[in-house]
């Protein structure tokens, strides 16, 4: 991208279920790619940062490509300037549509959307989404995690704090979604905008891409050499996170994924016995009492 090219907003909904990952995570750390082949979900690498989403044709998707020239020097700002458009289409929606965190958006409360920015070239990149309805039980199927009861605190702290416009009562296609995102964008930023298809050369060379995206060269970035852990910590919406703590009993050593709110441990799923005694020990507490350099903690 050059200063003299256009700066882009591309919004478009997937024909297909795929799942992406964020550029600086490890594949197979985060992916359990047995099951994501077995549900035939390709898996493809950003090239900008953050965690990893499942996107189907319940979601609309908005890109904005600007020149870094043409858009604030803070990244907080950025996310303000490019999310605005998404708030202006929740609001409009009837919902308290805000962000969260910098670039977290939230609407009533709950997580509505992933969002992800960083710079390609010369072009500052925000994408995001708006999610129509949300399919739980595959996204927890293909995470992968160090134990069943990990999985299963995930899925029920996902139900509870990601949202969907359905959820919310409002029932909107993509179609209708897009004219209310293309009409809030003309607000927002002030500038006429010239609506156009793709043309035949941009969407071979996106071909091309995607291709790239999904090779094996480019999703095995980052691998170690020699070995990979499963994740240990997993985040479901801002400020509330999954962590699966490993404490040693006096010569018994035993795992428990936490639910964390606000670095506060509100929650914990195990079998293990004596589940009132780690209740009791853990609930209220801060990570940080539990949480050190080696993910262990003697008591």
């Amino acid at each position: 991208m050059t200063e003299s090219s256009q700066d882009t907003v591309v919004l478009c909904s997937p024909k297909s279920p795929y799942l992406s990952i964020g550029y600086h995570q490890i594949v197979d750390s985060v992916l359990n790619t047995r099951i994501c082949k077995k549900l035939d979900l390709p898996i493809f690498r950003r090239r900008i940062g953050g965690g990893t989403t499942y996107l189907d044709h319940n979601q609309i998707f908005y890109q904005c490509i600007f020149h870094h020239s043409r858009v604030p020097g803070r990244t907080d700002r950025i996310y303000q300037m490019m999310l605005a458009a998404p708030i202006m289409v929740l609001k409009k929606l009837g919902l308290q549509g805000y962000l969260h965190s910098t670039n977290e958006l939230e609407a009533n409360g709950l997580r509505i959307a992933g969002i992800g920015g960083g710079r390609i070239g010369a072009a500052v990149v925000v994408v995001g989404n708006l999610l129509i309805d949300f399919n739980y039980h595959v996204m927890s199927q293909v995470w992968n995690v160090p134990n069943t009861y990990f999985r299963e605190l995930a899925l029920v702290t996902m139900q509870e704090r990601v949202g969907s416009l359905k959820k919310l009562g409002c029932i909107k296609t993509t179609k209708s979604l897009e004219a209310l995102l293309s009409k809030a964008y003309v607000e927002c930023f002030n500038r006429p905008i010239l609506e156009s298809e793709l043309s035949q050369e941009e969407i071979d060379k996106g071909r091309r891409t995607a291709k790239y995206l999904a090779s094996g060269k480019f999703l095995s970035l980052h691998r170690p050499i020699y070995s990979f852990e499963t994740m240990k910590s997993l985040k479901i919406s801002a400020g509330v996170f999954i962590h699966n703590l490993r404490l040693k009993v006096k010569d018994d050593e035993v795992e428990i994924p936490v639910r964390v709110d606000k670095s506060i441990i509100k929650g914990f799923k195990s079998n293990i016995d004596q589940s009132q005694y780690y209740k009791d020990l853990l609930i209220g507490t801060s990570l940080s009492k539990w949480k050190d350099n080696s993910n262990s903690k003697k008591f």
